[in-house]
């Protein structure tokens, strides 16, 4: 649940950090945004590694890291937003990373729902037993 409730957290200091009136006020908010926003990766990290079989946590790792990329293109995609519709800057990214925090959280809560009905971290299931 930490990282539905950072992704949340977030929301209001990317706010702020967009909007602050000095660049100090704009960078602790920013810091404080970061600070909320990225308690994803160790519980997800965790999570992965306690659910994937010892001989597969470095493909699960990598794959993991991999599929990030698709996170890191978004300022490409922001880019092309603004340099072809005209939209302007700030109030773009006040939105767009602003819902995609509020699907982020979501996302967990769901993934977290998910992990209550699978059972404890790690435990192993017959047919993961029997499959080896």
């Amino acid at each position: 649940w930490v990282p539905a409730a950072g992704s949340l957290v977030a929301v209001p200091f990317w706010l702020a950090a967009l909007s602050a009136p000095t660049l100090q006020l704009s960078l602790a908010a920013l810091f404080l945004e970061y600070l909320a926003a990225e308690s994803w990766f160790g519980p997800t990290v965790a999570a992965l590694q306690a659910a994937t079989p010892a001989r597969l946590q470095g493909l699960s790792q990598g794959v993991f890291s991999t599929l990030t990329l698709v996170g890191n293109l978004a300022p490409l995609a922001i880019g092309v937003l603004l340099r072809d519709q005209g939209f302007e800057l700030a109030p773009t990214l006040g939105v767009l990373v602003s819902v995609l925090y509020v699907a982020a959280a979501a996302a967990f809560v769901v993934a977290g729902e998910a992990g209550l009905e699978a059972g404890p971290p790690g435990a192993i299931s017959r047919e993961t037993a029997r499959d080896g």
